[in-house]
């Protein structure tokens, strides 16, 4: 057809073109050179990683079920579910019918697996609608692509079940079959024939045929000489039979109308719609994520003898499919949402990297932005520990803060630039500045934040801080667990000068793995808020500060 010819070879042409441009881009250049492999990785030991990548990250989806259960289940079931459609039902005739000689689309098991893969691709969206719409920071950071990807991919699978169940009932589809494979050897041969399929396989004819049992047993007949060949009930088609049966009170208008063509130019249109979009945003996240997932092997680069070249890094910014899981269990999130920078949250400053990695146009405050998110950033892994994708997120930010200190210098880097008097006068305006942290109140003033410490001293233990300490009672004046305990008797003044306090990354650990499921971090984060605002608000706390900047 030539709306089927025309439209393919415009989408197609658009993916490749497209493809070519995004891999040609990967192998930007970065300010840190990247070393080889060392020897010590034989052959052997990158074929088990590559293949036990394969199996476990890219087939099983392994790493998307390591912090959430629920998106594992939602990409296992698009996943799944839309590769089977795609080899069992999109490229049958060059997958399906080579390897099954007498596969038919309409016979089981294929009829049974169509419907099965819809399903499980329909579940699997609305499983994904749900998280984004049930976690509050998930659903702030939802961009238009994300909703397109699942919009586009459930015009796909809804099209195909109405194109379908336009089919089961369709008078004309079985006019068709049968001007083309059935030759009656009576007169009323056709009207059994019809009544039969009228009464088990669903088609809404126009005429009322008789459904006594001598015209079925009739049909039966001829349906096992003529059509079982080709054709298996259709109710194993369990979605697009009832919906058939649904659509019923309108079957006359959707039959009249020819609604079958209707939903298969709506079916194949959203197909050229997604082949064409493929290479651009997110939708490339199919083809440059399981690429990662198997270059990557599987490794901590930071603790491993392998260090990721620059072609990596590329593949490694189209990777991401905007999940948001390094958003949502980010060290430093909480700081998001008192200044509201999205380039805080590492999903967010991706897309702001890859902007900046690529050359592309930048305004000022987005420059700043970005630079301020990349700043804040305390190294703590957690967001490439999380990343169902197995992006290096650590590597590519540090690998481009030298150049980012060059377009979009830190405040203390021009602090040092500035006269003594000039350091006086930014400061005042600092203290004066309402951009300063608010308090976050709610924590240390309520008793119910400690009652369940046991001073165990977990915190302390799991503490990146105090290990680097020779001396903590001298470097840090209170420990975590010592700062519970004091805020739980009612002492909170006592911990607000604590070097503790401030010498906090916001890592996490100290609250992860607290037995009593006490919020340690979010509470010296509090204190250090706290004090922030009491700067701002007294003016003459800030007084004579300005030479010590």
């Amino acid at each position: 057809m030539l709306f089927y010819d025309i439209g393919l070879t415009l989408a197609l042409s658009i993916c490749v073109i497209g493809t070519v441009y995004r891999v040609a881009q990967w192998s930007g250049k970065w300010t840190s050179r990247a070393s080889s492999p060392s020897p010590s990785f034989g052959l052997r030991l990158r074929m088990a990683r590559t293949v036990r990548a394969l199996a476990l990250d890219v087939l099983l989806l392994a790493r998307s079920g390591r912090k959430s259960v629920l998106r594992w289940l939602a990409h296992c079931f698009v996943f799944f579910g839309f590769m089977g459609l795609l080899l069992f039902h999109a490229m049958d005739e060059t997958i399906t019918a080579n390897f099954f000689f007498s596969y038919e689309s309409t016979l089981d098991p294929w009829q049974f697996l169509r419907n099965l893969f819809g399903a499980m691709t329909l579940i699997g969206l609305a499983l994904m609608v749900y998280r984004r719409a049930r976690l509050a920071r998930l659903r702030l950071l939802t961009s238009f692509q994300d909703w397109a990807a699942l919009l586009i991919v459930g015009c796909i699978v809804l099209s195909g079940f109405f194109l379908e169940a336009s089919k089961i009932m369709s008078p004309a589809v079985f006019d068709r079959m049968t001007d083309e494979y059935f030759v009656p050897g009576e007169v009323g041969d056709l009207t059994a024939l019809k009544a039969y399929w009228a009464h088990e396989y669903g088609v809404v004819f126009t005429v009322d045929y008789p459904m006594d049992a001598a015209t079925l047993e009739l049909g039966a007949s001829l349906d096992e000489e003529s059509c079982v060949d080709c054709h298996s009930n259709t109710a194993t088609a369990f979605v697009s039979r009832p919906l058939a049966t649904a659509l019923g009170p309108v079957s006359f208008a959707l039959n009249t109308s020819r609604a079958d063509q209707v939903f298969w130019y709506f079916h194949v249109l959203f197909c050229f719609i997604a082949l064409a979009a493929l290479p651009f945003g997110k939708f490339f996240h199919p083809v440059s994520t399981p690429i990662n997932l198997v270059a990557r092997q599987g490794r901590r680069d930071d603790l491993d003898e392998f260090k990721p070249s620059d072609v990596l890094r590329g593949i490694g910014m189209d990777a991401c499919t905007r999940c948001g899981e390094c958003s949502l269990h980010c060290s430093v999130g909480p700081v998001f949402t008192v200044l509201g920078n999205q380039n805080i949250l590492p999903s967010e400053k991706l897309i702001s990297l890859k902007r900046f990695q690529v050359g592309g146009v930048m305004s000022k405050a987005s420059l700043t932005a970005f630079a301020e998110g990349s700043r804040i950033c305390t190294e703590c892994l957690r967001c490439t520990d999380i990343c169902p994708s197995g992006i290096n997120l650590q590597d590519l930010w540090n690998t481009s803060k030298a150049r980012i200190a060059v377009r979009a210098p830190s405040p203390t880097d021009l602090m040092r630039k500035k006269t003594g008097a000039q350091r006086a006068r930014v400061f005042d305006d600092l203290c004066k500045s309402s951009s300063i942290l608010p308090a976050v109140t709610g924590l240390a003033d309520n008793s119910t934040s400690y009652w369940a410490c046991v001073q165990c001293t977990t915190c302390t233990s799991v503490c990146p801080v105090v290990a680097v300490s020779e001396d903590p009672s001298r470097d840090l004046d209170l420990l975590p667990q010592q700062i519970m305990n004091l805020l739980r008797m009612g002492l909170k003044e006592e911990t607000l000068g604590a070097r503790m306090v401030w010498s906090c990354t916001t890592c996490y650990k100290c609250q992860e793995h607290c037995p009593q499921n006490i919020r340690v971090a979010d509470v010296l984060y509090e204190l250090r808020n706290t004090v922030a605002a009491r700067v701002r608000d007294g003016g003459a706390s800030c007084e004579g500060n300005g030479e010590s900047l």
